[in-house]
């Protein structure tokens, strides 16, 4: 399973990461910036030393030149103490020999360097490593060239130390700017949106009385409005439509109530006929008749049975029903009418069971399978009944090699008025009703219904009903002992 990754996680990471960059580049450039700012003092503080201790040096070493290094050293290592970036201070002629060197390092330089007029400066990666300063003497005269070696060690050092400076106090300003903006982001944006989420749950799960209350003048209070809006219009729709399935329950109760009388009267008189002597057309028609009226009479039960369930009423008895003895009595019957369509029927009822329920709606949703399968199974096809048990249930199955299902219309088999064929056609009967009764039976007696289907090769209905044991057996004979009687 892919871990999800929240916002709140989300705008954690986006803010280290802006803030790091932001962070990261002000260090570099402050670094360089001043890096630079002491390599640029490094060098004039240098131009600027050689300047001045030029002429002193050199008039030293004219003075002292003939009477030993002694003084010479002295005076040049008075001048060097001034600027600890100096390193070593040589004077060397004009064909860039040393003449005296206060390192002892044989430093030489060339013609050109230690001849002209114009200082003369050498670096290293950018960096002032040596100045070559001509030495006029006091009569004019260009003799000698004094030669400073400078050292970047110390700036190294301050650059280095600053760098870390600037590092520590960036990753502190980090720690601290990434607080304040999380603090703020989430005052600001993440806890209203959390509210907002969880409202919006609340009305996806179907509390539609639930406001989201902001006085925010945003996205997100634009938001919560269209959301209040969108929870009360669903509201007032589920309204509408229960209003709706409330007339449409009241005219199914009303029109199975208005059926049953006239089909009574029809089925009377029909029994009456066939008590006498008729002749062959007369007792063909009056077979017709009444098979048209029991079936009419099957669509007004399922109709009161639909009413019934959904207007929440007990509609079934709690009593000990035997599903083997009802799937014999259905087989025989509908052994007839499968010959007459000439279909092949065979039955397999290994296992008998007691189930609590209504034996006569039990018996009305066993038949809808079976005269579904013969519905959608041509001539010469097969259709098999079976009950067997499976643990504490009993696991009955239909199963024919009819025209099969789609797999789209079997997310829809169960559902109130759906037919898998095209009622524009209306190339087979039916109301789009038995199945969804046969679901709402078989639920009711705290059992389930599934379908395996395949196009062209046939579909197997599969209903599992729970045993009854001895304890909810009392139990329900407890209930009907204490149960008011139901009237009409």
């Amino acid at each position: 399973m892919k871990r999800r990754l929240g916002l709140k996680a989300r705008f954690i990471g986006l803010i280290l990461i802006l803030l790091t960059t932001i962070f990261a580049i002000t260090a570099v450039v402050v670094i360089r910036i001043d890096a630079a700012s002491l390599r640029q003092e490094l060098q004039n503080r240098s131009k600027t030393f050689a300047t001045l201790a030029t002429t002193p040096i050199g008039n030293s070493y004219l003075t002292y030149q003939n009477s030993g290094t002694y003084l010479i050293g002295k005076q040049i290592a008075t001048f060097q103490a001034l600027d600890p970036t100096i390193t070593n201070i040589a004077i060397v002629g004009l064909d860039g020999s040393s003449v005296f060197d206060a390192g002892n390092t044989h430093m030489s330089v060339s013609t050109a360097d230690a001849s002209t007029f114009e200082p003369a400066y050498k670096y290293n990666d950018g960096v002032i490593s040596r100045i070559i300063y001509p030495y006029i003497g006091p009569n004019g005269n260009h003799s000698y060239a004094v030669v400073y070696d400078i050292s970047s060690t110390e700036i190294d050092h301050e650059v280095m130390h600053l760098a870390n400076s600037i590092i520590l106090d960036s990753l502190l300003g980090l720690l601290v700017s990434a607080a304040v903006t999380y603090w703020l982001i989430t005052q600001l944006f993440l806890n209203p949106i959390k509210r907002l989420r969880d409202k919006t749950v609340l009305i996806a799960a179907g509390h539609y009385d639930e406001q989201i209350t902001t006085e925010r003048h945003d996205e997100i209070g634009d938001l919560g409005s269209s959301v209040n809006r969108m929870a009360e219009g669903l509201k007032a729709d589920i309204q509408k439509l229960k209003e709706v399935d409330k007339i449409k329950s009241e005219f199914m109760m009303i029109a199975s109530h208005n059926l049953r009388t006239p089909l009574t009267v029809i089925d009377g008189y029909i029994s009456l006929a066939k008590s006498q002597t008729l002749s062959g057309p007369v007792t063909d028609i009056l077979l017709k008749i009444e098979a048209n009226s029991k079936r009419l009479g099957i669509f007004a039960e399922d109709l009161l049975t639909i009413s019934d369930i959904e207007a929440g009423q007990e509609v079934f008895a709690t009593e000990q029903v035997d599903v083997g003895k009802i799937l014999q009595s259905i087989a025989g019957e509908f052994t007839v009418l499968a010959h007459d369509k000439n279909v092949r029927f065979a039955a397999d009822i290994a296992d008998d069971g007691i189930v609590l329920g209504s034996q006569a709606h039990l018996r009305s949703a066993i038949w809808n399978l079976l005269d579904n399968a013969l519905k959608f199974t041509p001539e010469n096809g097969q259709i098999n009944l079976s009950l067997h048990r499976v643990g504490n249930n009993l696991q009955l199955a239909v199963s024919d090699t009819g025209i099969g299902i789609a797999p789209e219309e079997i997310g829809k088999l169960f559902t109130k008025f759906h037919r898998g064929t095209s009622t524009l056609r209306y190339d087979y009967e039916g109301t789009g009703l038995g199945l969804y009764v046969t679901k709402l039976i078989i639920t009711q007696h705290k059992g389930s219904i599934n379908v395996e289907s395949e196009l062209g090769k046939g579909s197997t209905f599969t209903v599992t009903l729970p045993i009854a044991t001895s304890e909810n057996v009392s139990s329900a004979a407890t209930e009907s002992a204490t149960a008011p009687a139901a009237s009409e």
